[in-house]
């Protein structure tokens, strides 16, 4: 099943099993100056952060006022969110989100091609 296919529960339920034994990698001088914008399916939830927990989870008003932000400013060519996303490098390319979870989820809900990112170690 493609990533497109899943719905977000079950997207975070994926990332929350596969991201446990993740390794953050240190991240270069070079790619933590400044942002930089990168797809969404680059990006995986925290199994660390409450927002995977399946007790507490996503807050759906949330992530539909981040959509829909998203959603008009992609359409008006403006940045997508005010904040980039913070992440941390992880071994084979991807990133670990560290902040930005909702906006990361209305960014997949609005089918963003790419977010603004800020990379830092974990």
């Amino acid at each position: 099943m493609s990533l497109e296919e899943l719905s977000l529960t079950q997207r975070i339920a994926q990332d929350r099993e596969s991201m446990k034994d993740c390794t953050p990698v240190k991240a270069s001088p070079f790619e933590k100056i400044g942002s930089k914008k990168i797809s969404p399916d680059k990006l995986h939830a925290n199994p660390d952060d409450e927002f995977t927990d399946p007790n507490i989870g996503p807050n759906d008003s949330i992530v539909s006022n981040y959509s829909s932000i998203a959603r008009k400013n992609y359409y008006l060519k403006l940045p997508v969110y005010d904040e980039p996303i913070i992440v941390s490098k992880l071994k084979g390319g991807d990133y670990l989100i560290l902040n930005g979870h909702h906006r990361w989820a209305g960014a997949i809900e609005a089918h963003i091609p790419k977010v603004r990112v800020q990379i830092t170690d974990y």
